[in-house]
């Protein structure tokens, strides 16, 4: 395919985005951006705004920013829509660019924010950011937009422009669909069921970007999370002397024995004698008994194991590198664990244990109703019907094996199986009749194994 050929593809997909985003902006843009009631007034739908930066911002702020004031910083959001989060960045970021396809998006979005001096709103054609200057911005961000984009190309040409105008020494943060499944892959995409994007696809890009990949969590998901650095220097090479200095359970700092199996089998490993300006995640594999594992991390400290360490190295810990792996399957006891470069230099042998993993519960990820795919339930009519998210599932669940348990009653699902819209298990069921309307508390049961229960509260139907 000639080069005209394909930048003909693209603009091809960008006008599509356009047309069919700026009709779901006439429509009802709170909806399509906050897809979890219809009729949402502002202050809930802004309140979302606020939670997502609770999550996806807050936490890890001071890595986004590698120690600076915010305030000084300029941070560029992709697929902005109408300000959900914009207005919320602008509060925590001195000077905030937020882009969108749609220019009625962008419109709706300038009345909301028309009192934050600080925050500046452009349309794009989908493909680049013409409009802005190369290496300019500290911190390049896109939340839930990539999975909308019906082409890879069109995906890529948008994190390459991202690259382009982030500073030497700035953070994109990125969100795509990073799905495997082939019956997902061979799906239909359109602007709303978009095409994937996976860890290997964001990893070799990386590589042709010659950023430094910090971390890719969510691999495999719906929700896959990539962290890039753009160097400062691009000829660092890694130092050949590394040693493994602490390990802990990537979630918690204080545990030190590490299951060989289920959610919990990650590994986070504290390395000295190494280059954080030269490692990244690409760069750098763990090997453990002589297992292969691939760090889903690489770079400075992660936030929260900054209080054990400081306890045990002191207040400076700029001389240590964070790195964080799964768990290779079919290993247990005792096990050997190294550092090794691309140069072929390994770190000295490093013992830990691993235990036997618990039984795996089942996790209700997310609860909606089977009318509008609203997160409005009631205890009669068409919203009267669950449709249910869940991991911990596989391929042995069925309608004999699973409960759904809504307060005291189990019910029967209607259907459980692995669904390629959502490229996970699905539990639909019908409330009993009798069932009353307030609060309770709604699990799952997978071969006599429950979930956490979730507090759901049950509307009464509308008279």
């Amino acid at each position: 395919m000639s080069n005209q050929a394909g930048k003909n593809i693209l603009e091809d997909f960008a006008q599509v985005m356009k047309r069919d985003w700026n009709q779901r902006a006439r429509e009802n843009a709170r909806w399509f951006i906050n897809t979890v009631r219809l009729d949402q007034s502002e202050e809930e739908f802004d309140a979302t705004g606020a939670n997502e930066i609770r999550s996806l911002i807050l936490p890890e702020l001071s890595l986004m920013t590698q120690g600076r004031d915010p305030k000084s910083l300029r941070f560029l959001e992709i697929g902005c829509g109408i300000g959900r989060m914009t207005k919320h960045l602008a509060a925590i970021f001195g000077e905030v660019h937020a882009t969108d396809v749609s220019g009625e998006m962008i419109a709706q979005a300038r009345e909301r924010l028309r009192s934050l001096p600080n925050a500046h709103l452009h349309e794009t054609s989908g493909v680049d950011f013409a409009a802005l200057p190369d290496d300019y911005f500290d911190i390049a961000f896109s939340a839930f937009v990539f999975q909308h984009v019906p082409g890879k190309d069109v995906i890529e040409a948008n994190v390459r422009e991202a690259y382009r105008v982030v500073k030497p020494g700035g953070v994109l943060k990125l969100h795509t669909n990073g799905v495997e499944s082939r019956d997902y892959e061979a799906a239909d995409k359109d602007t709303w069921a978009g095409a994937t994007f996976t860890e290997n696809e964001m990893r070799k890009l990386a590589r042709e970007l010659g950023a430094r990949l910090v971390s890719v969590y969510g691999a495999g998901t719906m929700y896959c999370w990539t962290t890039m650095r753009k160097p400062i220097a691009t000829n660092r090479r890694a130092e050949a002397n590394p040693k493994i200095e602490f390990h802990a359970r990537s979630d918690d700092a204080t545990i030190w024995t590490i299951p060989a199996g289920g959610p919990d089998a990650w590994l986070s490993l504290v390395v000295s004698g190494l280059d954080c300006e030269a490692i990244d995640a690409n760069n750098l594999k763990v090997v453990i008994n002589n297992q292969v594992a691939i760090p889903r991390y690489a770079g400075r400290i992660r936030p929260h194991f900054e209080e054990e360490l400081k306890k045990r190295f002191g207040s400076s810990l700029d001389h240590l590198i964070y790195v964080e792996t799964g768990v290779p399957p079919g290993l247990g006891g005792g096990v050997r664990v190294q550092i090794e470069l691309g140069s072929g230099a390994t770190s000295p042998p490093y013992e830990i244990e691993l235990k036997e993993p618990k039984p795996l519960a089942p996790t209700i990820v997310t609860i909606r109703n089977g009318d509008d795919y609203g997160t409005d339930i009631h205890a009669r009519g068409p919203k009267s019907s669950l449709r249910l998210f869940v991991e911990g599932l596989n391929e042995t669940a069925n309608c004999d094996n699973v409960r759904v348990k809504v307060g005291p009653q189990m019910i029967v699902p209607d259907f459980v199986g692995f669904v390629t819209d959502i490229a996970g298990y699905r539990v639909d069921a019908q409330l009993p009749p009798d069932v009353e309307a307030g609060l309770t508390g709604l699990a799952v049961i997978f071969n006599e194994m429950a979930s956490e229960a979730v507090p759901v509260e049950i509307e009464a139907p509308a008279e």
